[in-house]
């Protein structure tokens, strides 16, 4: 049998499906707990799972393993989850109290691979770390445990001994997922819900909270009046700004233009060009590309024929349809 989670708000809804399924056997799954499946959205590994079409549900029925837990989402009202910064600072928190778990081992010729000076240190990966530095490494590495040598990325349970700090973590892992979806958002209330129209004016089905759905500001809040656009409420809107850059001389030539900020390619965060070469890596997910064809590094170089100084096209612009979505129609 395969064991199935369904979490929706604060419950959790168990079910079983046998060995060998099929789209029937998972709709009268879903039927059994929520009463008008066309009310929800389902998600898993943050793909959606098409209650409606075979052929698209087919496309993702092999995630449906033994103990996988689906995330059920109701349209504009859904939810049960703490918006990042929350979660952020419950993590800051406990995280000296999970460091203090780890065992350490003392070995004066591998001593930590930033300070240099303790020898005391725990094991990441092919490098050691002291408890004095991990702090600052870990909130750098934006709650990664990437290793500084190979830059394999460490699954937390293999580091920290907690199993609650490792849910936390997981769980911030899992909402930054579903953040770098442009149709969903985290209500001040906790709700999380998914924008079928992708006009900035919603009202909070949970907490009746009308708010700009792309940067999540009271909708009256502030002097400046919002629009209702797609996308955007034009007073400082967080995909708005993402989009907007200004041209300003690459520091090596004078004679090329390059955009002064760009969001990520591949995680879609906001970064800036930092007056160096027009390549920019990227601090949360070290995708390295360009800031004027937004190809990867190595790709401009090889299909451009160009370097960190030359102009290797006309400046790509990036758009809202960059960004990924949840939903299946926009």
């Amino acid at each position: 049998m395969i064991n199935i989670c369904f979490h929706y708000l604060d419950q959790h809804f168990l079910g079983q499906l046998d060995e060998i399924f099929d789209f029937h056997d998972f709709h009268q799954l879903v039927l059994h707990h929520f009463n008008n499946p066309f009310d929800y959205r389902f998600t898993l590994a943050n793909k959606e799972l098409d209650l409606f079409s075979r052929q698209s549900f087919a496309r993702y029925q092999s995630l449906l393993m033994n103990g996988v837990c689906i995330l059920v989402l109701k349209r504009m009202s859904g939810g049960g989850f703490l918006e990042i910064p929350v979660l952020t600072d419950i993590i800051l928190q406990d995280l000296e109290r999970a460091v203090q778990q780890i065992p350490t081992t003392n070995n004066e010729e591998r001593p930590c691979q930033i300070c240099r000076e303790n020898t005391s240190c725990m094991k990441l990966c092919c490098n050691r770390i002291c408890k004095v530095c991990f702090g600052n490494y870990f909130a750098h590495s934006t709650f990664k445990l990437n290793c500084m040598t190979c830059r394999r990325q460490v699954p937390y349970g293999q580091f920290f001994i907690s199993p609650e700090f490792v849910r936390a973590l997981e769980s911030l892992n899992e909402i930054c997922g579903l953040m770098n979806y442009i149709d969903c958002q985290i209500c001040h209330c906790g709700s999380l819900v998914v924008n079928e129209t992708l006009y900035a004016q919603q009202t909070c089905g949970n907490c009746t909270r009308e708010f700009c759905f792309f940067c999540n500001k009271d909708w009256t809040e502030g002097k400046i009046p919002r629009k209702n656009d797609r996308y955007t409420c034009h007073v400082s809107c967080d995909y708005e700004t993402k989009l907007s850059y200004e041209l300003i001389p690459l520091q090596y030539n004078k004679n090329v233009h390059v955009p002064n900020r760009r969001f990520c390619p591949s995680c879609f965060t906001l970064g800036s060009y930092d007056e160096k070469c027009k390549y920019h890596t990227c601090s949360t997910c070290q995708h390295s590309f360009c800031f004027i064809c937004l190809e990867e590094e190595d790709t401009c170089k090889t299909k451009y024929n160009s370097n960190y100084q030359h102009q290797c096209t006309d400046v790509k612009k990036q758009t809202y349809e960059d960004f990924p979505r949840i939903a299946n129609k926009c």
